[in-house]
């Protein structure tokens, strides 16, 4: 039997692999999933893969890159090697696929088909320095075990182009339904009273883990500059930040209008999104941002980070305005526009719709068949 292993740091973030699982399985994979399934309510295993045929396997991968806990996800995974042959390694999240590829050296001599899907570099365009002589020299170096690499936006596509790989492939992200949240629907009013919030204020939405990745401060920030008292921002997510962003939402005066409405369901948070006025995606590093092409899809226009990922919908005064990831400033401005400009914001909205129908999630699937593909490719001609 073929078998294909999914690799992740956390199991939270497989919720967004469910397609390319689903592929693996109609291609007749036995398929199974290596994470950590434990650490913080947030990202542990909630009965995701419950009724799928996924075969799951705990490794204690940790989060920060120089974690002691990554020495034995190592030896674990080794483990791992030994006790099955995997056809396939498909490897997500930078941690996780470094230990990974790795590990799966001796595989490679055995005929396993190594693939990375980069989810977003740690260096871009807007990086500083630093970011560049830390991570650029080992995402080149580990290029050179890897047989496949996929990037998620064309920035880190035309990165990956120029390293040793045997394929460099792109697609448009795990895909966005567009369909199904075009069809949603809201009552404005009565949701957004639950938060204690007027149906004719003007609202910004951020969707995602509360984080200093996500940099949802630089959005309380602007919101305090501007001071208008009818714009109201919801923060939709859990995470690390919750306490320091609470604190700062008070230290800066605005504390009654900052909402933090922990997890919930995606249809709850679909149906969130044609309740609000405005997408946020504030991001310092986004491989393309998934939130944000679902606001996009919900019609909402975007204030976000000029950087790689985002680029790729976020386009300046088309379907909303983008600046630096923490210009407070840029951001007041943006959503100031957007807020007094009635005619600006109509024109982003509709834009918001056409644009996210180049993310649909069928485009995504028939593109990563593809890649899957060339795998039983090099399985027939033997590498």
């Amino acid at each position: 039997m073929k078998r294909a292993l999914i690799v992740a740091t956390v199991i939270k973030f497989l919720e967004f692999e469910k397609s390319d699982i689903k592929i693996l399985l109609d291609m007749g994979y036995e398929v199974h999933i290596a994470v950590n399934m434990h650490g913080e309510d947030w990202l542990r295993d909630d009965g995701t893969f419950t009724g799928m045929d996924v075969i799951r396997h705990q490794i204690d991968f940790g989060r920060k890159p120089f974690s002691c806990a990554n020495i034995r996800s190592y030896r674990q995974l080794k483990r791992l090697f030994q006790q099955y042959y995997f056809d396939i390694i498909h490897c997500h999240t930078p941690v996780a696929s470094a230990i990974a590829r790795v590990a799966a050296r001796t595989e490679r001599k055995r005929g396993s088909y190594v693939i990375y899907t980069c989810h977003g570099f740690h260096f871009h365009k807007k990086s500083d320095r630093k970011s560049w002589m830390l991570y650029y020299p080992v995402e080149r170096v580990l290029a050179l075990i890897t047989d496949m690499m996929i990037a998620v936006n064309k920035e880190d596509y035309h990165v990956i182009r120029s390293f040793k790989v045997r394929e460099c492939k792109y697609i448009p992200g795990v895909g966005v339904d567009t369909a199904y949240i075009h069809k949603l629907k809201a009552d404005r009013a009565r949701m957004l009273s639950q938060f204690g919030i007027p149906p004719d204020a003007f609202v910004v939405l951020s969707i995602g883990e509360l984080s200093a990745r996500k940099n949802q401060s630089v959005i309380i920030e602007a919101l305090a500059k501007l001071r208008y008292e009818d714009i109201y921002y919801i923060i939709c997510g859990c995470g690390e930040k919750y306490h320091m962003y609470k604190m700062l939402a008070r230290e800066k005066g605005i504390g009654d209008r900052v909402v933090f409405t922990g997890h919930k369901d995606h249809e709850w948070v679909m149906r969130l999104c044609h309740t609000v006025d405005l997408g946020a995606i504030p991001s310092v590093i986004e491989g393309l941002g998934l939130a944000g092409i679902e606001m996009l899809a919900a019609g909402l226009p975007l204030v976000g980070a000029n950087i790689h990922g985002i680029n790729d919908y976020l386009i300046f005064g088309e379907t909303g305005f983008s600046c630096p990831p923490n210009d407070a400033d840029g951001f007041a401005q943006a959503i100031r526009c957007l807020y007094k400009n009635k005619q600006l914001y109509r024109i982003c909205a509709e834009n918001a719709l056409k644009t996210a129908e180049k993310f649909d999630i069928k485009r995504s699937r028939r593109l990563m068949k593809e890649n899957y593909k060339v795998v039983l490719e090099h399985t027939k001609t033997g590498g």
